[in-house]
Protein backbone atom coordinates (compact mmCIF):
# COMPACT_ATOMS: atom_id res chain seq x y z
CA UNK A 1 0.00 0.00 0.00
CA UNK A 2 1.80 3.38 -1.19
CA UNK A 3 0.92 6.36 1.14
CA UNK A 4 -1.77 7.79 -0.69
CA UNK A 5 -3.97 4.94 -0.85
CA UNK A 6 -3.64 4.18 -4.68
CA UNK A 7 -1.64 1.26 -6.35
CA UNK A 8 -1.14 1.56 -10.49
CA UNK A 9 -1.78 -2.52 -11.03
CA UNK A 10 -1.47 -1.93 -15.24
CA UNK A 11 -0.22 0.23 -17.22
CA UNK A 12 -0.32 0.46 -21.17
CA UNK A 13 -0.36 2.21 -24.43
CA UNK A 14 -3.96 2.31 -26.01
CA UNK A 15 -2.79 5.11 -28.49
CA UNK A 16 0.67 6.64 -29.74
CA UNK A 17 0.08 9.87 -32.76
CA UNK A 18 1.18 13.19 -32.08
CA UNK A 19 0.06 12.71 -27.93
CA UNK A 20 0.52 9.42 -26.68
CA UNK A 21 -1.97 8.12 -24.52
CA UNK A 22 -1.87 4.94 -21.79
CA UNK A 23 -5.04 3.18 -19.86
CA UNK A 24 -3.90 2.60 -16.18
CA UNK A 25 -5.59 0.67 -14.05
CA UNK A 26 -5.88 1.78 -10.50
CA UNK A 27 -7.15 0.37 -7.27
CA UNK A 28 -7.99 2.43 -4.38
CA UNK A 29 -7.94 2.51 -0.54
CA UNK A 30 -10.93 0.95 -0.60
CA UNK A 31 -9.94 -1.94 -2.96
CA UNK A 32 -11.99 -0.86 -5.90
CA UNK A 33 -10.06 -0.77 -9.28
CA UNK A 34 -10.70 1.78 -12.02
CA UNK A 35 -9.40 2.61 -15.55
CA UNK A 36 -7.92 6.30 -16.61
CA UNK A 37 -6.29 7.65 -19.83
CA UNK A 38 -3.35 9.33 -19.05
CA UNK A 39 -1.75 11.65 -21.43
CA UNK A 40 1.93 10.73 -21.50
CA UNK A 41 3.44 13.89 -22.22
CA UNK A 42 7.00 15.87 -22.49
CA UNK A 43 7.26 18.98 -20.69
CA UNK A 44 6.88 22.01 -22.49
CA UNK A 45 8.29 26.34 -21.92
CA UNK A 46 6.28 29.16 -22.93
CA UNK A 47 8.60 32.65 -22.61
CA UNK A 48 6.88 35.45 -21.81
CA UNK A 49 9.89 37.87 -24.04
CA UNK A 50 10.56 41.56 -22.79
CA UNK A 51 11.85 43.37 -25.32
CA UNK A 52 13.58 47.10 -24.58
CA UNK A 53 10.77 48.58 -26.59
CA UNK A 54 8.56 48.03 -23.59
CA UNK A 55 6.84 45.42 -25.58
CA UNK A 56 6.04 41.34 -25.12
CA UNK A 57 6.85 38.92 -28.06
CA UNK A 58 3.85 37.25 -29.13
CA UNK A 59 3.57 35.02 -32.25
CA UNK A 60 0.33 34.41 -33.85
CA UNK A 61 -0.22 31.15 -35.19
CA UNK A 62 -3.06 28.60 -36.17
CA UNK A 63 -4.33 25.89 -33.78
CA UNK A 64 -6.29 23.07 -34.36
CA UNK A 65 -8.23 22.76 -31.77
CA UNK A 66 -9.82 26.25 -31.19
CA UNK A 67 -9.49 25.99 -35.41
CA UNK A 68 -8.39 29.56 -35.30
CA UNK A 69 -5.40 31.60 -35.03
CA UNK A 70 -4.28 32.47 -31.40
CA UNK A 71 -2.24 35.20 -29.69
CA UNK A 72 0.44 32.99 -28.20
CA UNK A 73 3.28 33.36 -26.41
CA UNK A 74 6.32 31.60 -28.23
CA UNK A 75 7.21 28.17 -26.57
CA UNK A 76 6.99 25.01 -27.82
CA UNK A 77 8.48 21.16 -26.62
CA UNK A 78 11.59 20.58 -24.57
CA UNK A 79 13.28 18.13 -25.95
CA UNK A 80 14.67 14.40 -24.70
CA UNK A 81 18.09 15.80 -22.76
CA UNK A 82 17.06 19.52 -23.10
CA UNK A 83 16.83 21.75 -19.85
CA UNK A 84 13.28 24.11 -20.34
CA UNK A 85 16.06 27.45 -19.89
CA UNK A 86 17.92 25.98 -23.16
CA UNK A 87 14.23 24.57 -24.53
CA UNK A 88 12.81 28.26 -24.52
CA UNK A 89 15.97 30.10 -25.90
CA UNK A 90 15.61 27.60 -28.75
CA UNK A 91 11.78 28.19 -29.36
CA UNK A 92 11.99 31.75 -29.12
CA UNK A 93 15.05 31.79 -31.72
CA UNK A 94 13.44 29.50 -33.63
CA UNK A 95 9.60 30.45 -33.51
CA UNK A 96 10.59 34.72 -33.67
CA UNK A 97 13.96 35.25 -34.16
CA UNK A 98 14.17 37.02 -30.79
CA UNK A 99 17.09 36.75 -28.21
CA UNK A 100 17.19 37.29 -24.98
CA UNK A 101 19.68 39.24 -22.76
CA UNK A 102 18.71 37.59 -19.58
CA UNK A 103 16.24 34.66 -18.67
CA UNK A 104 14.87 33.68 -15.50
CA UNK A 105 13.43 30.38 -15.14
CA UNK A 106 10.01 31.20 -12.72
CA UNK A 107 9.04 27.18 -12.70
CA UNK A 108 6.24 25.38 -13.81
CA UNK A 109 2.85 23.60 -13.43
CA UNK A 110 1.42 20.09 -14.35
CA UNK A 111 -0.48 20.41 -17.79
CA UNK A 112 -3.49 18.87 -16.48
CA UNK A 113 -4.81 16.29 -13.90
CA UNK A 114 -4.28 13.15 -16.54
CA UNK A 115 -1.30 14.49 -17.76
CA UNK A 116 2.48 14.02 -16.87
CA UNK A 117 3.67 16.93 -18.57
CA UNK A 118 5.21 19.68 -16.31
CA UNK A 119 4.09 23.49 -18.37
CA UNK A 120 7.37 25.81 -17.90
CA UNK A 121 7.44 29.56 -18.27
CA UNK A 122 10.92 31.44 -18.29
CA UNK A 123 10.64 35.68 -18.12
CA UNK A 124 13.18 36.82 -20.76
CA UNK A 125 14.56 40.36 -20.19
CA UNK A 126 15.92 42.80 -23.81
CA UNK A 127 14.69 40.38 -25.87
CA UNK A 128 15.22 41.41 -29.84
CA UNK A 129 15.50 40.31 -33.20
CA UNK A 130 18.34 38.45 -34.35
CA UNK A 131 17.53 37.06 -37.29
CA UNK A 132 14.20 35.44 -39.25
CA UNK A 133 12.56 32.50 -37.31
CA UNK A 134 13.57 29.45 -38.75
CA UNK A 135 9.69 27.69 -38.58
CA UNK A 136 9.63 23.46 -38.91
CA UNK A 137 7.24 21.70 -40.84
CA UNK A 138 3.76 22.94 -40.51
CA UNK A 139 4.91 25.88 -38.49
CA UNK A 140 3.83 29.42 -39.78
CA UNK A 141 2.56 32.44 -38.37
CA UNK A 142 2.94 36.15 -37.33
CA UNK A 143 5.05 37.58 -34.79
CA UNK A 144 4.58 41.06 -33.25
CA UNK A 145 4.75 43.09 -30.60
CA UNK A 146 2.45 43.51 -27.62
CA UNK A 147 2.97 46.93 -25.33
CA UNK A 148 3.37 45.49 -21.81
CA UNK A 149 0.35 47.63 -20.37
CA UNK A 150 -2.00 45.43 -22.25
CA UNK A 151 -0.29 42.09 -21.52
CA UNK A 152 -2.04 40.82 -18.21
CA UNK A 153 -5.14 42.41 -20.07
CA UNK A 154 -4.46 39.81 -23.03
CA UNK A 155 -3.15 36.88 -20.36
CA UNK A 156 -6.32 36.99 -18.58
CA UNK A 157 -8.74 37.55 -21.83
CA UNK A 158 -8.85 33.62 -22.03
CA UNK A 159 -7.60 33.62 -26.09
CA UNK A 160 -4.28 32.17 -25.45
CA UNK A 161 -3.14 28.35 -24.16
CA UNK A 162 -0.43 29.32 -21.97
CA UNK A 163 -1.90 31.97 -19.53
CA UNK A 164 -2.24 30.52 -16.28
CA UNK A 165 1.70 28.80 -16.44
CA UNK A 166 2.16 32.90 -17.72
CA UNK A 167 0.53 34.46 -14.88
CA UNK A 168 2.02 31.83 -12.08
CA UNK A 169 5.41 32.58 -13.35
CA UNK A 170 5.07 36.37 -13.39
CA UNK A 171 4.51 36.13 -9.71
CA UNK A 172 7.21 33.96 -9.03
CA UNK A 173 9.41 36.30 -10.91
CA UNK A 174 7.86 39.42 -9.10
CA UNK A 175 9.16 37.63 -5.62
CA UNK A 176 12.13 36.22 -6.55
CA UNK A 177 15.54 37.49 -5.30
CA UNK A 178 18.92 37.36 -6.17
CA UNK A 179 18.60 38.50 -9.56
CA UNK A 180 20.68 40.44 -11.07
CA UNK A 181 21.73 42.36 -14.36
CA UNK A 182 19.02 43.70 -16.49
CA UNK A 183 16.43 41.33 -14.82
CA UNK A 184 16.41 43.49 -11.69
CA UNK A 185 14.73 46.43 -13.43
CA UNK A 186 12.60 43.96 -15.18
CA UNK A 187 11.31 43.28 -11.92
CA UNK A 188 10.21 46.31 -11.18
CA UNK A 189 8.17 46.59 -14.36
CA UNK A 190 6.85 43.68 -13.68
CA UNK A 191 5.64 44.30 -9.97
CA UNK A 192 3.99 47.80 -11.00
CA UNK A 193 1.66 45.80 -13.74
CA UNK A 194 0.84 43.35 -11.45
CA UNK A 195 0.18 45.35 -8.66
CA UNK A 196 -2.02 47.82 -10.49
CA UNK A 197 -4.17 44.53 -11.93
CA UNK A 198 -4.08 43.07 -8.33
CA UNK A 199 -5.27 46.59 -6.60
CA UNK A 200 -7.67 47.10 -9.45
CA UNK A 201 -6.24 50.79 -9.84
CA UNK A 202 -6.18 51.30 -13.81
CA UNK A 203 -3.61 53.85 -14.78
CA UNK A 204 -4.82 56.61 -17.31
CA UNK A 205 -3.05 55.17 -20.19
CA UNK A 206 -4.67 51.40 -19.16
CA UNK A 207 -8.19 53.58 -19.53
CA UNK A 208 -7.02 55.62 -22.47
CA UNK A 209 -6.28 52.02 -24.41
CA UNK A 210 -9.25 50.84 -23.64
CA UNK A 211 -11.00 53.62 -24.64
CA UNK A 212 -9.46 52.87 -27.96
CA UNK A 213 -9.75 49.83 -28.42
CA UNK A 214 -13.47 50.22 -27.91
CA UNK A 215 -13.72 52.53 -30.34
CA UNK A 216 -12.18 50.22 -32.77
CA UNK A 217 -14.00 47.27 -31.76
CA UNK A 218 -17.40 49.32 -33.07
CA UNK A 219 -15.99 51.21 -35.79
CA UNK A 220 -18.10 51.70 -38.71
CA UNK A 221 -17.21 53.61 -41.82
CA UNK A 222 -20.67 54.21 -42.93
CA UNK A 223 -20.81 56.54 -39.89
CA UNK A 224 -17.78 58.46 -40.46
CA UNK A 225 -18.41 61.58 -38.19
CA UNK A 226 -19.62 59.26 -35.86
CA UNK A 227 -16.36 57.07 -35.43
CA UNK A 228 -14.35 60.66 -35.64
CA UNK A 229 -16.09 62.07 -32.47
CA UNK A 230 -15.85 58.72 -30.99
CA UNK A 231 -12.27 58.43 -31.34
CA UNK A 232 -11.61 61.78 -30.29
CA UNK A 233 -13.33 61.35 -26.98
CA UNK A 234 -11.69 58.04 -26.25
CA UNK A 235 -8.11 60.50 -26.63
CA UNK A 236 -9.52 62.53 -24.44
CA UNK A 237 -9.30 66.59 -24.60
CA UNK A 238 -6.03 66.87 -23.09
CA UNK A 239 -4.28 64.72 -25.54
CA UNK A 240 -5.87 65.22 -28.77
CA UNK A 241 -2.13 66.05 -30.54
CA UNK A 242 0.06 63.87 -28.76
CA UNK A 243 2.30 61.04 -30.65
CA UNK A 244 -0.57 58.54 -30.28
CA UNK A 245 -3.33 60.78 -30.31
CA UNK A 246 -2.25 61.94 -34.25
CA UNK A 247 -1.38 57.89 -34.93
CA UNK A 248 -5.09 56.94 -33.67
CA UNK A 249 -6.56 60.05 -35.73
CA UNK A 250 -4.42 59.10 -38.67
CA UNK A 251 -5.72 55.64 -38.74
CA UNK A 252 -9.44 56.85 -38.73
CA UNK A 253 -8.75 58.96 -41.90
CA UNK A 254 -7.03 55.85 -43.45
CA UNK A 255 -10.20 53.25 -42.57
CA UNK A 256 -12.61 55.92 -44.12
CA UNK A 257 -10.33 56.12 -46.91
CA UNK A 258 -9.47 59.43 -46.57
CA UNK A 259 -5.74 59.01 -47.22
CA UNK A 260 -4.98 62.68 -48.43
CA UNK A 261 -6.35 63.53 -44.38
CA UNK A 262 -4.12 60.59 -43.27
CA UNK A 263 -0.99 61.66 -44.19
CA UNK A 264 -0.08 64.91 -42.35
CA UNK A 265 -1.46 63.17 -39.33
CA UNK A 266 0.63 59.84 -39.80
CA UNK A 267 3.85 62.20 -40.61
CA UNK A 268 3.34 64.76 -37.78
CA UNK A 269 3.25 61.22 -35.38
CA UNK A 270 6.05 60.13 -36.58
CA UNK A 271 7.90 63.64 -35.99
CA UNK A 272 6.15 63.61 -32.28
CA UNK A 273 8.31 60.69 -31.70
CA UNK A 274 6.00 58.00 -31.82
CA UNK A 275 7.06 54.49 -29.76
CA UNK A 276 7.55 51.25 -31.02
CA UNK A 277 5.33 49.04 -32.06
CA UNK A 278 3.30 51.89 -33.05
CA UNK A 279 5.59 53.51 -34.83
CA UNK A 280 6.48 50.64 -37.25
CA UNK A 281 2.72 50.13 -37.81
CA UNK A 282 2.37 54.01 -38.76
CA UNK A 283 5.36 53.86 -41.32
CA UNK A 284 3.46 51.15 -42.72
CA UNK A 285 0.54 53.13 -42.91
CA UNK A 286 1.40 56.24 -43.89
CA UNK A 287 3.59 54.27 -46.94
CA UNK A 288 0.13 52.61 -48.01
CA UNK A 289 -1.83 56.01 -47.80
CA UNK A 290 1.13 57.81 -50.13
CA UNK A 291 0.55 54.99 -52.20
CA UNK A 292 -3.01 55.16 -53.03
CA UNK A 293 -3.51 59.04 -53.33
CA UNK A 294 -0.80 58.02 -56.14
CA UNK A 295 2.92 59.21 -55.00
CA UNK A 296 4.35 55.56 -54.83
CA UNK A 297 8.05 57.26 -54.84
CA UNK A 298 6.51 58.89 -51.34
CA UNK A 299 5.45 55.26 -50.31
CA UNK A 300 9.30 54.21 -51.29
CA UNK A 301 10.91 56.78 -49.46
CA UNK A 302 9.22 56.70 -46.11
CA UNK A 303 9.57 52.71 -45.70
CA UNK A 304 13.00 53.36 -45.73
CA UNK A 305 12.32 54.36 -42.13
CA UNK A 306 12.02 51.17 -41.26
CA UNK A 307 14.65 49.00 -38.89
CA UNK A 308 15.95 46.47 -40.35
CA UNK A 309 15.11 43.74 -37.36
CA UNK A 310 11.67 45.32 -36.79
CA UNK A 311 8.87 43.06 -36.10
CA UNK A 312 7.09 44.42 -39.24
CA UNK A 313 9.98 44.74 -41.54
CA UNK A 314 8.48 41.66 -43.56
CA UNK A 315 5.17 43.34 -43.92
CA UNK A 316 7.88 46.69 -44.72
CA UNK A 317 8.88 45.05 -47.45
CA UNK A 318 5.25 43.92 -49.42
CA UNK A 319 4.00 47.22 -49.46
CA UNK A 320 7.66 48.18 -50.76
CA UNK A 321 7.47 45.62 -53.41
CA UNK A 322 3.86 47.12 -54.65
CA UNK A 323 5.26 50.67 -54.50
CA UNK A 324 8.20 50.15 -56.47
CA UNK A 325 5.61 48.48 -58.99
CA UNK A 326 3.78 51.36 -59.03
CA UNK A 327 6.65 53.51 -59.78
CA UNK A 328 7.22 51.54 -62.38
CA UNK A 329 10.57 49.30 -61.30
CA UNK A 330 8.60 45.74 -61.97
CA UNK A 331 11.78 43.69 -61.41
CA UNK A 332 12.79 45.44 -58.34
CA UNK A 333 9.30 44.75 -57.30
CA UNK A 334 9.67 41.21 -57.37
CA UNK A 335 12.96 41.09 -55.73
CA UNK A 336 11.97 43.45 -52.86
CA UNK A 337 8.46 41.12 -52.49
CA UNK A 338 10.75 37.65 -52.67
CA UNK A 339 13.17 38.93 -50.08
CA UNK A 340 10.42 40.10 -47.66
CA UNK A 341 8.83 36.16 -48.37
CA UNK A 342 12.22 35.06 -47.18
CA UNK A 343 11.94 36.42 -43.93
CA UNK A 344 8.76 34.66 -42.98
CA UNK A 345 9.85 30.78 -45.10
CA UNK A 346 12.58 29.84 -43.14
CA UNK A 347 12.34 26.81 -45.14
CA UNK A 348 13.03 28.28 -48.74
CA UNK A 349 14.60 31.67 -47.75
CA UNK A 350 17.93 30.48 -48.78
CA UNK A 351 16.57 29.68 -52.21
CA UNK A 352 14.49 32.48 -52.57
CA UNK A 353 17.02 34.73 -52.03
CA UNK A 354 19.06 33.37 -54.20
CA UNK A 355 16.42 33.50 -57.23
CA UNK A 356 15.45 37.48 -56.12
CA UNK A 357 19.19 38.28 -57.10
CA UNK A 358 18.59 36.99 -60.29
CA UNK A 359 16.13 38.79 -61.03
CA UNK A 360 15.79 41.18 -63.76
CA UNK A 361 13.99 43.31 -65.88
CA UNK A 362 12.55 41.93 -69.30
CA UNK A 363 14.40 43.65 -72.51
CA UNK A 364 11.63 46.68 -73.39
CA UNK A 365 11.50 49.93 -74.83
CA UNK A 366 11.47 52.61 -72.58
CA UNK A 367 10.46 56.37 -73.53
CA UNK A 368 12.16 58.56 -70.73
CA UNK A 369 12.27 61.94 -69.89
CA UNK A 370 15.57 63.45 -68.40
CA UNK A 371 16.87 66.95 -67.25
CA UNK A 372 20.15 68.03 -67.47
CA UNK A 373 21.09 70.86 -65.35
CA UNK A 374 24.74 72.76 -66.37
CA UNK A 375 25.89 75.77 -63.63
CA UNK A 376 29.23 76.94 -63.35
CA UNK A 377 31.13 74.32 -65.05
CA UNK A 378 29.27 71.51 -63.65
CA UNK A 379 26.20 69.34 -64.37
CA UNK A 380 23.76 67.99 -62.00
CA UNK A 381 23.75 63.85 -62.37
CA UNK A 382 22.97 60.91 -60.05
CA UNK A 383 25.84 58.51 -59.54
CA UNK A 384 26.07 55.00 -60.08
CA UNK A 385 28.80 53.31 -58.09
CA UNK A 386 30.84 50.38 -60.08
CA UNK A 387 30.05 46.82 -60.10
CA UNK A 388 31.92 43.80 -61.11
CA UNK A 389 30.72 43.98 -64.31
CA UNK A 390 30.93 47.29 -64.74
CA UNK A 391 32.48 50.76 -63.75
CA UNK A 392 30.90 53.76 -61.67
CA UNK A 393 29.11 56.04 -63.96
CA UNK A 394 26.62 59.16 -63.94
CA UNK A 395 23.22 59.30 -65.49
CA UNK A 396 20.69 62.69 -65.24
CA UNK A 397 17.99 62.81 -63.35
CA UNK A 398 14.51 61.53 -64.66
CA UNK A 399 12.34 58.87 -65.36
CA UNK A 400 9.56 56.97 -67.78
CA UNK A 401 6.87 58.54 -68.84
CA UNK A 402 3.67 56.89 -68.29
CA UNK A 403 0.48 56.56 -70.43
CA UNK A 404 -1.41 59.56 -71.35
CA UNK A 405 1.20 61.74 -69.84
CA UNK A 406 3.13 64.24 -71.71
CA UNK A 407 6.82 64.56 -72.10
CA UNK A 408 7.04 67.75 -70.42
CA UNK A 409 4.66 67.03 -67.55
CA UNK A 410 6.39 63.71 -67.07
CA UNK A 411 10.09 65.32 -66.37
CA UNK A 412 8.46 67.74 -64.12
CA UNK A 413 6.70 64.63 -62.02
CA UNK A 414 10.30 62.63 -62.16
CA UNK A 415 11.83 65.48 -60.73
CA UNK A 416 9.40 66.07 -58.21
CA UNK A 417 9.49 62.40 -57.13
CA UNK A 418 12.93 61.59 -57.17
CA UNK A 419 14.07 64.77 -55.54
CA UNK A 420 11.10 67.16 -54.06
CA UNK A 421 11.95 69.66 -57.35
CA UNK A 422 9.53 71.78 -58.61
CA UNK A 423 10.37 73.25 -62.36
CA UNK A 424 9.48 75.95 -63.27
CA UNK A 425 10.43 75.83 -66.61
CA UNK A 426 11.14 72.94 -69.49
CA UNK A 427 12.83 72.93 -72.60
CA UNK A 428 12.95 70.04 -75.21
CA UNK A 429 16.62 70.32 -76.01
CA UNK A 430 16.17 66.93 -78.27
CA UNK A 431 15.24 63.37 -78.30
CA UNK A 432 18.14 60.30 -78.63
CA UNK A 433 17.83 56.53 -78.89
CA UNK A 434 19.89 54.94 -76.20
CA UNK A 435 20.75 50.95 -76.85
CA UNK A 436 23.19 49.47 -74.27
CA UNK A 437 24.45 46.76 -72.50
CA UNK A 438 23.02 46.18 -68.68
CA UNK A 439 24.88 43.61 -67.37
CA UNK A 440 24.61 41.18 -70.41
CA UNK A 441 21.11 42.09 -70.80
CA UNK A 442 19.98 44.76 -73.94
CA UNK A 443 18.77 47.66 -73.19
CA UNK A 444 16.73 50.46 -75.36
CA UNK A 445 15.46 54.24 -74.79
CA UNK A 446 13.81 56.74 -76.73
CA UNK A 447 15.13 59.84 -74.43
CA UNK A 448 13.79 63.17 -74.34
CA UNK A 449 16.37 65.50 -73.04
CA UNK A 450 15.04 68.60 -71.07
CA UNK A 451 17.20 71.78 -69.77
CA UNK A 452 15.24 72.74 -67.13
CA UNK A 453 15.10 75.64 -64.21
CA UNK A 454 14.52 74.74 -60.83
CA UNK A 455 14.99 77.11 -57.73
CA UNK A 456 15.54 74.18 -55.35
CA UNK A 457 18.23 72.40 -57.31
CA UNK A 458 20.09 75.57 -58.74
CA UNK A 459 20.21 76.49 -55.34
CA UNK A 460 22.15 73.32 -54.05
CA UNK A 461 25.51 74.15 -53.22
CA UNK A 462 28.08 72.70 -55.67
CA UNK A 463 29.67 69.79 -52.68
CA UNK A 464 26.16 69.61 -51.88
CA UNK A 465 24.19 66.01 -52.27
CA UNK A 466 20.39 65.50 -52.60
CA UNK A 467 18.76 62.05 -51.96
CA UNK A 468 16.95 60.51 -54.46
CA UNK A 469 13.45 59.67 -52.54
CA UNK A 470 12.47 56.36 -54.68
CA UNK A 471 16.07 55.13 -54.74
CA UNK A 472 19.22 54.21 -53.04
CA UNK A 473 21.30 57.09 -54.91
CA UNK A 474 22.13 60.64 -54.25
CA UNK A 475 22.98 63.85 -56.72
CA UNK A 476 25.34 66.10 -56.66
CA UNK A 477 27.19 68.52 -59.11
CA UNK A 478 30.31 66.79 -60.98
CA UNK A 479 32.77 69.21 -62.71
CA UNK A 480 32.01 68.75 -66.68
CA UNK A 481 36.08 68.17 -67.23
CA UNK A 482 35.81 65.06 -64.86
CA UNK A 483 33.23 63.39 -67.63
CA UNK A 484 34.84 61.43 -70.34
CA UNK A 485 33.34 57.74 -72.16
CA UNK A 486 35.87 55.43 -70.36
CA UNK A 487 36.71 57.42 -66.83
CA UNK A 488 33.33 58.52 -65.55
CA UNK A 489 30.39 58.22 -68.81
CA UNK A 490 27.70 60.32 -68.53
CA UNK A 491 24.46 58.52 -69.67
CA UNK A 492 22.43 58.73 -71.45
CA UNK A 493 24.63 59.19 -74.33
CA UNK A 494 24.50 62.52 -76.12
CA UNK A 495 22.15 63.96 -73.42
CA UNK A 496 25.12 66.60 -72.48
CA UNK A 497 26.16 67.45 -75.79
CA UNK A 498 22.48 68.42 -76.47
CA UNK A 499 22.72 70.59 -73.27
CA UNK A 500 25.75 72.53 -74.15
CA UNK A 501 24.93 73.11 -77.61
CA UNK A 502 21.78 74.76 -75.99
CA UNK A 503 23.40 76.81 -74.05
Amino acid sequence: MTEHGWVRESSGVVYDGFTRIRRDVYRSADGESSEWDVLDQGDTVAVIAFTPRDTVVLFDQFRVGPRRVIAELPGGAVDEGEGPVDAGIRELAEETGYRPGAVFHAGSEWGGANSTRRKHVLIAAECDRAGPPTWGRFESGVVRELPVDSLVSHLVSGDLSDAGVALRGLHAFMRATELDGPLVPLQHRVRKILASGATGDVDPGDQREQRIADVWASADDARPDALRAAMVGALGPEATDDARALFERASVEDFLGEEAAAIPLYRAALDAGLASPLRSQAIIQLASSLRNVGDASGAIAVLRRMPAGDALAGAAGGFRALALYDDDKPARALRTALDALAGEVPMYSRALRAYAEDVRSRPRIRVIAVAVLVRDGHVLAEEYPATAARGAFLRAPGGGVQPGETVDSAVRRELAEELGATVTEATLLGVLENIFDNEGRPGHEIVHVFGVRSPELEALPVRSRLPVLDGDTSVGWYPLDRIDAVRLPFHPPGALDLARTGE
